[in-house]
């Protein structure tokens, strides 16, 4: 009977030995699991924060566009306004041998203050293009032959040392670079190139003339395109007209020095018409400009055909009330 009992009482510690040792290895697997599962969440956070920090090529271009239109206000008209303004533009250039070209220019621009009268005024040129490779293109003065391409040009950065103006003539002188951030070969040089720029403008009561100009020489870039040595100029002509109308003349004109005299210059000639109007309580101008390539390139486009808008950006999203 006694030989029963510790035999029963044996079988009882042996099935709750193995109950807690299974229990046991149950929690240990569950925290293997626990563990695993940490692991992976952790994997999976360091991946996402690896993404957002190495971004694919294209999102670090689609990033720059628009940090320098969020960031890069333009003053109205030159003139010191509530609002700043965005000028952006879409361009056709028809009639060149290898195709026609379609084209969207960001042009922002705007004025840091360095001394009592003095400032900064920089203005950048971002260029959207569908395009072939074209002769007298004023961002890539030395185009590789190749098929129409899709995508970023070069970019154009312009900075201005300029007095405070107290008259009729506004004036600065400074530097241009360009960064060789086209996506294709056909849309960009290859080259980073710098040089001296120089600004002048005349306001008057009813006329509005000047121009921006860069001269640039390429200094690094890739080795196999050809070099720059090319003068940019954007000229700007506006008249008032009454009633929110006004006439504008704004060519790009550019020189490619390395070219033959015959195929040197590109010269536009023309102008168009625009209004300002309101959209809730902001003042938008809208313009339609035509021009001629009187002065051409051997297979450069014909004419031109544009729609400018300047687009206000109130002043309060610039400044730190803190």
């Amino acid at each position: 009977m006694k030989r029963d009992e510790v035999l029963r009482s044996s079988d009882r510690h042996k099935l709750a030995f193995g109950v807690r040792r299974e229990l046991s290895g149950s929690r240990l697997l569950r925290r293997r699991e626990e563990a695993v599962r940490d692991e992976l969440e952790t994997m999976r956070g360091q991946l996402e924060v690896n993404s957002i920090r190495r971004p694919m090529p294209w999102m670090a271009t689609v990033l720059v566009i628009v940090v320098c239109m969020s960031f890069s206000p333009v003053a109205a008209q030159e003139q010191e306004q509530s609002h700043f303004a965005l000028p952006f533009e879409f361009e056709g250039d028809y009639g060149a041998p290898n195709g026609n070209a379609l084209l969207l220019r960001f042009m922002p621009f705007w004025r840091v203050p360095v001394k009592e009268n003095w400032s900064l005024v920089h203005l950048d040129l971002i260029t959207l293009a569908d395009a072939p490779p074209l002769a007298g293109n004023p961002i890539n003065p030395e185009p590789v032959p190749g098929e129409k391409a899709t995508g970023l040009s070069d970019l154009i950065h312009v900075t201005l040392y300029t007095p405070k103006s107290t008259g009729k003539l506004i004036w600065g002188v400074g530097g241009i670079v360009s960064v060789p951030t086209a996506t294709d070969d056909a849309l960009g040089s290859g080259k980073w190139a710098a040089g001296v720029a120089a600004r002048i403008a005349y306001k008057g009561e009813f006329w509005n003339i000047g121009a921006i100009a860069g001269q640039r020489w390429s200094f690094a870039g890739d080795s196999d395109r050809a070099e720059i040595n090319a003068l940019l100029i954007r000229g700007s002509i506006r008249r008032g007209l009454g009633s929110g109308w006004f006439f504008v003349s704004a060519p790009i004109i550019n020189a490619n020095w390395n070219s033959s005299s015959g195929n040197r210059w590109l010269v536009p000639v023309g102008g168009g018409f625009g209004k300002t109007f309101g959209i809730g309580r902001a003042t938008w101008a809208a313009s339609v400009q035509a021009y001629a390539n009187v002065i051409k390139p051997n297979g450069a486009p014909d004419w031109s055909l544009r729609l400018a808008f300047i687009a206000p950006v109130p002043t309060q999203w610039f400044r730190n009330d803190d």
